[in-house]
């Protein structure tokens, strides 16, 4: 329980230090909060005219007193609204994070569902034809960036064959499973492939080296099956790595994320984020940003958490500390 209780604390430590810094950012762009300001009252607009609105919005204070005020709405949920449309920050993120959140979980879902077997398959065939070829396809994979993968894929299944509609449009999966998935289908594709190489890869690599420990020698001469071994014995030690770079990869699903949400013209929190700073939409960045981490710190919390799971050692080694 004390270890669950630091971790919380340095996740709430992050988000902080996140949102203060992007506080920081934001401030010290080229024409400050004026030309924002400037868009939402006018083109028009006189200096008394942006300096009221920003008197108003509370611009004007230091960087310290405006984000613990930032931080008060965040944790009340009084997000106000847009300066450009007079939306909703709220019901903005409201319908854009759904969006996010499928991507990165079917993408999660997917890589990690197809590097375990392989991986598997691969560890324990060492040096075999379908391991060369698993570890080459992989290598590949990790070579295309999912900003060349994605219009790749929309040229081949939704310009030439038309198989999948294109721009994506979200669907919600309760309503509609398989429209979801169909708008969903190349936009995970775009950011599970390189994931997936990365994992097989990593997994493998583990695995090898838990298949020659003296407890597999001795689940063998058991006469334990060959099934039995690698799914009960040698995954789950082998599956530290995997789970970490599972949970850090979210970071690089945010960041491909905004490119693929971009390519498929998907309105999920990275576009959302990308189209709020060119408007220099201060509050929005802000609370898209905010979110983001939290999401992240969030995966990776829950993530150590089930080290504990995995290996019994650890779990006994944070009852000592």
């Amino acid at each position: 329980m004390r270890y669950v209780a630091q971790r919380f604390a340095q996740m709430i430590i992050v988000i902080l230090v996140v949102t203060f810094l992007v506080s920081l950012a934001l401030r010290a762009l080229p024409g400050g909060t004026d030309v924002a300001v400037a868009a939402k009252v006018g083109a028009g607009a006189t200096p008394e005219q942006i300096e009221a609105v920003k008197a108003d919005l509370h611009l004007n204070d230091n960087v310290a007193v405006g984000w613990l005020r930032w931080l008060k709405n965040f944790v009340t949920g009084n997000w106000g609204i847009t300066f450009g449309s007079n939306q909703s920050i709220t019901s903005l993120y409201g319908k854009a994070l759904p969006i996010s959140l499928y991507s990165m979980l079917w993408a999660q879902i997917v890589a990690l569902g197809l590097a375990i077997p392989v991986a598997l398959i691969s560890a324990y065939r060492q040096n075999s034809a379908l391991d060369r070829f698993s570890a080459t396809s992989a290598f590949g994979m990790l070579s295309v960036p999912n900003y060349i993968l994605g219009p790749v894929l929309i040229l081949l299944f939704s310009i030439q064959r038309k198989w999948i509609p294109y721009p994506s449009t979200y669907v919600n999966p309760f309503e509609s499973p398989g429209g979801h998935f169909k708008a969903y289908a190349l936009p995970v594709i775009s950011l599970s492939l390189p994931l997936y190489a990365s994992y097989m890869r990593l997994l493998r690599a583990d695995l090898i080296g838990t298949l020659q420990s003296d407890f597999i020698t001795t689940a063998r001469a058991k006469g334990v099956s060959t099934f039995s071994i690698l799914t009960k014995h040698a995954l789950r030690p082998s599956m530290f790595s995997l789970m970490t770079a599972a949970a850090v990869n979210i970071g690089a699903l945010v960041g491909g994320g905004v490119i693929v949400e971009q390519l498929f013209q998907l309105n999920g929190v990275g576009r959302v984020l990308v189209e709020s700073i060119f408007k220099r939409e201060y509050f929005v960045v802000q609370y898209g940003v905010a979110v983001l981490a939290l999401v992240y710190v969030l995966a990776n919390f829950f993530v150590d958490i089930a080290y504990a799971w995995i290996d019994p050692r650890v779990r006994h080694a944070r009852k000592l500390a």
